[in-house]
Formats: C-alpha cells, sequence, structure tokens
C-alpha cells in the first residue's frame, strides 16, 4: 500500500521542530525511525499534513552517563543505546528488551528509543489495511463506538507492546517533555493515559526529547518476553523486572511491569510488597509472579495474536523468569 501525499521537513535543531509542532499541532507528526509511523500511514491509521524529521538534530541523539544515571536522547538508535557500555553493565535489563525490537536491520538503523517508547497501542482488530477495516464498524480508537475484541466493553482494548516502555518502567525512568512554551520532566508512568484509543498524554504541541534513568547500588535487572518468532514479533505477554538488595542479601526494592496486557505498561504492585525486607527465595518469587498474574487477568483480552488465556498464564511464567534472573544480577553486582 502507497504512502499517502504528505509534506516532509527535516529541521536542525529541536527549537525548530517545537515552533513547527506549536504552529501545526495535531496536523504535524514527528518521524524518528518511523518503523511504526510508517506502517500506519501506510495503512491510513494516521493522518498527517507533515512529516517532521528527527534525523538531523544531534541534540536528540545524545547518550551520556555518569555517577548519578544515564541520560538518552530520544532519536539515539536502539544500538547505540543496547551498546552503551553504561547500559551494559547498569541496565542489562533495558538492553536485553531493545534487543528482542524488530530485526537487526532496524536496531541499527531506524529504531529509536523515543520511537519504540511512544509505540502506539495495537490490537488485531486495529492493525489492518483501510479496506479490511472497512468491512467492520468503526471501533473505540477508530473514531467508533464498539470494541471488537471485547464486545461489550465500553473503552479500547488496544495494548502497549513496547519492549521499551515495559523496562524503562521498570527502572522507574524519567521523561522529558518539551514544547515552545518550556520544559518539564515527569515519571515515566505519567507518560501513559491508560486508554487503548489516546495511549499518551503529550500535547499536540510537545516532543520528548530525552529519557532519564538512576539504577540504585546492588541493583539487578532483566527483561523477558514471550512471542512466537525469536525476531520482529511484538509480545505475547512479557516482564521486566528490577531488584535491588541490601548487603544482608535482603529484598530493598521490586520493580516488577507487565507489558502487552493492557493499554500501558502493568506496574505489578503486590511484588514489591511480597519481596520487600525478606530474602528472595524462590517460592516468595513465585508468589510475586503468580500475584503479577491475577492482577493482569483481567485487562488481557483476544486481541494479540494468541489467546487470551494462555497469555494469562504466561505472565507468571514470564514474570517469574525476569524476577529470578534480576535477582542473580543483584547478588553478583
Amino acid at each position: 500500500m502507497r504512502l499517502p501525499h504528505v509534506d516532509y521537513r527535516a529541521p536542525t535543531s529541536p527549537k525548530e521542530i517545537l515552533a513547527m509542532l506549536k504552529d501545526l499541532g495535531p496536523a504535524a507528526a514527528v518521524l524518528a525511525g518511523g518503523t511504526d509511523l510508517v506502517p500506519r500511514l501506510r495503512q491510513r491509521l494516521v493522518k498527517a499534513d507533515l512529516l517532521i524529521s528527527l534525523k538531523n538534530v544531534p541534540d536528540l541523539k545524545q547518550l551520556s552517563a555518569d555517577g548519578a544515571g544515564i541520560k538518552i536522547g530520544a532519536a539515539a538508535t536502539l544500538k547505540e543505546v543496547m551498546g552503551n557500555p553504561a547500559v551494559r553493565v547498569q541496565a542489562p535489563g533495558l538492553a536485553e528488551a531493545l534487543r528482542t525490537i524488530g530485526a537487526p536491520n532496524i536496531q541499527h538503523f531506524t529504531g529509536t528509543i523515543g520511537g519504540n517508547l511512544l509505540l502506539n497501542t495495537r490490537c488485531l482488530y486495529y492493525n489492518q489495511s483501510e479496506w479490511w477495516r472497512s468491512g467492520r464498524d468503526h471501533c473505540f480508537k477508530n473514531g467508533g463506538q464498539v470494541c471488537h475484541a471485547v464486545k461489550e466493553s465500553k473503552e479500547c482494548s488496544a495494548g502497549c507492546q513496547s519492549d521499551g516502555a515495559v523496562m524503562l518502567t521498570a527502572l522507574s525512568a524519567q521523561a522529558v517533555v518539551r514544547s515552545a512554551a518550556g520544559e518539564r520532566t515527569i515519571p515515566l508512568t505519567e507518560l501513559f493515559s491508560g486508554r487503548g484509543e489516546t495511549p499518551f498524554t503529550l500535547n499536540p504541541d510537545e516532543l520528548l526529547t530525552e529519557i532519564h534513568i538512576f539504577p540504585p547500588p546492588r541493583v539487578g535487572t532483566s527483561y523477558q518476553k514471550l512471542r512466537w518468532r525469536s525476531a520482529v514479533d511484538f509480545p505475547l505477554v512479557s516482564a521486566g523486572a528490577l531488584v535491588s538488595l541490601h548487603r544482608d542479601e535482603k529484598v530493598d526494592r521490586v520493580r516488577l511491569v507487565i507489558g502487552a496486557a493492557s493499554p500501558r505498561p502493568l506496574v505489578a504492585v503486590d511484588a514489591d510488597k511480597i519481596l520487600r525486607g525478606k530474602k528472595p527465595e524462590p517460592d516468595l518469587i513465585d508468589q510475586a509472579a503468580q500475584a503479577a498474574q491475577k492482577q493482569a487477568e483481567g485487562a488481557m483480552v483476544d486481541n494479540a495474536g494468541a489467546p487470551a488465556e494462555y497469555r494469562r498464564r504466561m505472565v507468571r511464567v514470564m514474570a517469574r523468569r525476569a524476577l529470578t534472573e534480576a535477582v542473580r544480577r543483584a547478588e553478583v553486582g
């Protein structure tokens, strides 16, 4: 399917981009690597009068690390981020997550961490061609009043299938957002609305410019992903875990996040309650994983390429694997 006609600009500074976004608002679309945006343009899932490319803005590609943490420009490629020594040492789970995205050519040349973080929510009934969708009533995400995945639903059930978003949420990352009016730094969780049809809280004139992560000491991270193929596929279920330990080997903090279960990365709130202050024995890890499965059960529906019941059961498996590996890394780190 051909791309629709759309104007294209490649500014050389964030200031130029923000001026364009201020003038055009929703009529403009930001083009990073294009691995999500271009297919959606082809499928007529998004309309834009102007594409604003980030390829000539080096300020948005910077990646730096110091004792306080890691700062990642939103337009940094997946290869640059997952190959960075500070990321590999302080947050190996993030490198794991990015390594599962697409194929190597996407990771090396087009895919960006900001683009993956802002991956639009997906659904088997929505991410189809315009011709395929024309045989059904418009769904919530397409401006209608029905959800094809859950017939009686009053809201969109499209899910967040971003690998980077899950692990960055587990890392309690912060997002730097700019507009012509100024800049704000927010917890990454506030970037997500929880609504399938409009998944992000960014205003039309705002641009994600940077991501900050501050891994605590004695920390282990891990990302686990269930998919049909070893490359290219979006997750059917994923889990990102962060575990930090006290010197007495007891858990100081746990952050477990489930992906592909709801319109936003799903923070498994009971995992920290179950494990904090205790030694992370296998039975406690399984209890935390089971609690994550219970929390995710109500959100998962048949719209991600595998039966919902199977995906629900696999939440516990992915969560247990992620927690176990994160604990192991924290113990040796």
